[in-house]
């Protein structure tokens, strides 16, 4: 995995590159918001070469994003798409048929019919090297495909199978279109998104508690430490995951 500085010199030669049409799953609000800011902070000198879809349930949160875009990317383009549940096949493909009629309609930047990228901030690999921490273990001839069982059922279990289904998901369609679409697992640890403190969401003793543990856990750095402060001291995450791409490559 590159270091902190590395990813973002990379990141900012984006705006020098071509044009790109982005989809942002789950963009309304938490990570998937935080990744449209800094989309649109990255691109604020070339918002022309930039085209965002925001795919989520709420208007309102969409269109507090598609603001910022807006005002810190002057030129770019960006468009919400409404979805009830991404986790239906119906609703994806609804939302797929909706971008594949817009590209058409109006290709980005005078180009073909695209996407560039597609972000889904859902359902993480566990079963990336470099993860460690919330590994799931997976017994010999053990295959979690489809829903759990009832005597088994809950997050960590769900979790199991969704990642299970989904590593092989994407192998599978990067095998049938090699060399033209890639698949990157990404797993960002805690975020401290606005759900932290929804009521619909999150009991009151938990919304209380968070507010009072949040402060004490960053301050004791570590994983924590927070996000990209805590990884610009090499305090344990980049530091940890550094070291075990060190080993790999030496072995």
């Amino acid at each position: 995995m590159p270091n902190l500085k590395t990813i973002r010199e990379t990141i900012a030669t984006l705006p020098s590159g071509p044009p790109l049409v982005i989809a942002l799953v789950g963009g309304t609000t938490g990570i998937g918001s935080y990744v449209a800011n800094a989309l649109a902070t990255t691109f604020s000198q070339q918002g022309d070469k930039l085209r965002v879809y925001i795919i989520g349930r709420s208007a309102a949160h969409a269109e507090v994003v598609i603001k910022y875009g807006r005002e810190h990317s002057p030129g770019s383009d960006w468009r919400f798409i409404q979805a009830s549940d991404v986790s239906l096949m119906s609703d994806v493909d609804r939302v797929s048929q909706d971008i594949i009629q817009q590209e058409e309609r109006e290709p980005f930047a005078g180009g073909p019919p695209r996407l560039d990228v597609l972000y889904m901030s859902q359902a993480l690999s566990p079963l990336q090297p470099s993860n460690r921490g919330f590994e799931d273990s997976i017994k010999a001839g053990e295959v979690p495909i489809g829903t759990p069982s009832s005597s088994t059922y809950g997050i960590t279990s769900v979790r199991k199978h969704v990642a299970f289904m989904k590593t092989f998901f994407f192998e599978e369609l990067a095998a049938e279109n090699a060399g033209k679409i890639s698949f990157v697992h990404i797993y960002p640890g805690l975020v401290d998104g606005p759900n932290f403190y929804n009521a619909d969401v999150n009991p009151l003793w938990f919304r209380v508690v968070w507010r009072i543990v949040k402060p004490l856990r960053e301050l004791a750095g570590g994983a924590y430490g927070v996000g990209q402060r805590g990884d610009e001291r090499k305090d344990h995450t980049m530091e940890v995951l550094n070291g075990i791409d060190n080993k790999i490559a030496a072995s």
